[in-house]
C-alpha cells in the first residue's frame, strides 16, 4: 500500500534508447511508445531496473547496503519463500517536453495542451500540494519569446520547426508556463529554456514526436575482412537529447521485519545524492555513452 510519492523529472543528457524489441518495419529497434497516443515513454520496469542498478552500485559495501532489500525488495532464485516485495514503485515515464530544430534559436522545446492537461490531472490525483501548469488558451501555436520568431517585426509572426512553418502568438501565458517549467525542471541550469518554449496543437505535437526522433544506422564490421558482417546492419531509434519525461515514485511502509521504515523515510533515502546521483544511465548502448539522464526531484 503506497502512502507517499515523489515527482521525478528525467532530462535526457544524451540520446536514449529504451527499446521495445525487434520489429519488422523500417526501424529494426524502435523505442517504447504509448499504444493509444504514440508518445515516447519509458516503461516503469525499465526505469526501476536502471535506478535499482544505479543505487546498488552506490550503496554496496556501505552502511546503506541493507536498505536495498527494504526499498527495492528481494527475490531469491534459490528460495521463493524468501522473496520480499519492495517499498517503492514507479509509474511509466511520460513525455513533457520534446526538442525540435528551429530556424532561429537553434532548437525549441515543444509541448501541447493535451500533454499539459494530463500532467495537471496527475498532479491533482497524486499530490496534496501542487502547482498546476498554466495552459495557453490560444487554439494555435504559442511561443514564450521572440527569440524563435523568424519575422518578429511582421504583424503575423512565424516560427520554422524542421521544414514546417507555424503562425504563432507570443503570449504572457506561454511565458508564464515557460517560467514555471524552468523552475520545476531546469532550476540552476543555464540553457535558455524560458525563451525556447512553443506550445503546439495536439496533432502537430504527435507528428513531431513520431517523425522527429533519431534513427541511426548501425553496423558490425568483421575484423578479418573489414566488411559488414552478414546480417549486421540495422536501424535503431533513439529519443533525442534534451527530451524531458516525468514519472512518479510511489512509496509505502517497509515490509521487512526488524527494518521498519515509513514511506517518507523510504523516499528520503532515495533522494539522497550519495544514494541516487543526479545523473544515471538507462537503456541500451551504455558502452557508446548513450542513455544518460539527469534526474530532478520535486
Amino acid at each position: 500500500m503506497f502512502s507517499d510519492n515523489g515527482l521525478l523529472f528525467l532530462h535526457a543528457v544524451t540520446s536514449i534508447h529504451a527499446g521495445s524489441g525487434n520489429e519488422l518495419g523500417l526501424v529494426d529497434l524502435p523505442i517504447q511508445r504509448e499504444k493509444h497516443t504514440g508518445y515516447p515513454k519509458i516503461e516503469s520496469s525499465s526505469l526501476k531496473g536502471a535506478i535499482r542498478a544505479t543505487v546498488q552500485a552506490r550503496v554496496d559495501n556501505t552502511p546503506n547496503a541493507p536498505l536495498m532489500k527494504v526499498v527495492f525488495g528481494k527475490e531469491s532464485a534459490e528460495n521463493k519463500n524468501d522473496a520480499q516485495a519492495g517499498a517503492i514503485s514507479f509509474s511509466d515515464a511520460r513525455i513533457l517536453l520534446f526538442p525540435v530544430k528551429s530556424l532561429r534559436g537553434v532548437f525549441a522545446w515543444i509541448t501541447c495542451p493535451q500533454v499539459l492537461k494530463r500532467f495537471n490531472e496527475e498532479l491533482k490525483l497524486y499530490r496534496t500540494e501542487n502547482n498546476l501548469l498554466i495552459i495557453p488558451s490560444d487554439d494555435g501555436a504559442s511561443v514564450s519569446s521572440n527569440s524563435l520568431i523568424v519575422n518578429s517585426q511582421a504583424e503575423i509572426k512565424q516560427v520554422v520547426l524542421e521544414e514546417y512553418t507555424y503562425k504563432v502568438q507570443q503570449t504572457g501565458e506561454c511565458q508564464e508556463l515557460a517560467n514555471q517549467l524552468m523552475n520545476m525542471v531546469f532550476n540552476g541550469i543555464d540553457n535558455g529554456f524560458s525563451d525556447r518554449l512553443i506550445v503546439l496543437p495536439d496533432n502537430d505535437f504527435v507528428d513531431f514526436v513520431t517523425l522527429s526522433t533519431e534513427v541511426n544506422a548501425r553496423i558490425r564490421i568483421d575484423p578479418k575482412t573489414g566488411t559488414v558482417q552478414n546480417g549486421a546492419l540495422w536501424y535503431e531509434e533513439n529519443v533525442p537529447p534534451e527530451t524531458v519525461f516525468y514519472s512518479y515514485c510511489f512509496a509505502g511502509n517497509s515490509r521487512v521485519a526488524n527494518q521498519e521504515k515509513k514511506a517518507g523515510e523510504v523516499l528520503d533515502f532515495l533522494k539522497q545524492e550519495e544514494v541516487f546521483p543526479s545523473c544515471f544511465q538507462l537503456g541500451g548502448n551504455s558502452s557508446l555513452g548513450k542513455g544518460i539522464l539527469r534526474r530532478i526531484w520535486q
